[in-house]
């Protein structure tokens, strides 16, 4: 069984984009080990494979976290050709790194030839409600320009950090000819999640 399970397995690539200090390192250690440092300054680019269980699939899903550098020119084609999805992050209390966000997509789509990539966008640091400089509204106005779906987070508080990995799973099982599409996470159509998701 467990011999037929590792064959069965599906490999999905994630690469996760975002201006320096929006907490994307710090989101991706949560999802990995359910960890939570504070203060993280990762200096140089890593590569994390999880394997996740969706529904009655598993996947290898490896997340290659964009740290240390300036994303904008971090990205290159060897980081386009074998992406199944992108994650692009901000942090809702850095305006900043919002507008970023928009700068990150465009390059995205100059370097993939296309006019549409799996694209999901994340407003990561949801629970600092006094600092946020953008709103729900303008961030979903974003991802509806985008084509894409909007999730606020918070990796210190671990809210919806899982449901951010598996919305990449299902954006790049859209992408694969043939592939079912994995199980929505309970609360994406209004149910009871945490506060802040907004897809």
């Amino acid at each position: 069984m467990a011999s037929n399970s590792t064959t069965n397995r599906l490999s999905r690539n994630v690469v996760v984009l975002g201006g320096m200090g929006v907490g994307k390192s710090t989101a991706i250690r949560r999802f990995i080990s359910d960890e939570f440092i504070e203060r993280y300054y990762p200096t140089v680019s890593g590569s994390f494979t999880k394997t996740i269980t969706i529904g009655n699939k598993e996947y290898n899903l490896t997340i290659l976290d964009t740290t240390g550098q300036d994303e904008t020119s971090l990205l290159d084609s060897t980081h386009v050709g074998p992406t199944d999805a992108f994650v692009i992050a901000f942090s809702v209390t850095f305006r900043k790194s919002f507008e970023i966000a928009q700068v990150i997509r465009d390059k995205i789509l100059d370097m993939s030839g296309v006019n549409s990539v799996g694209i999901l966008l994340v407003g990561n640091k949801c629970d600092l409600v006094g600092e946020r400089q953008v709103s729900r509204e303008e961030a979903q106005k974003m991802a509806d320009s985008f084509g894409c779906p909007y999730i606020e987070t918070s990796a210190k508080e671990n809210i919806n950090i899982e449901e951010v990995f598996i919305q990449s799973v299902n954006i790049a099982n859209k992408a694969s000819d043939g592939d079912a599409i994995a199980d929505e996470p309970e609360g994406a159509e209004g149910g009871e999640k945490p506060f802040c998701i907004v897809m």
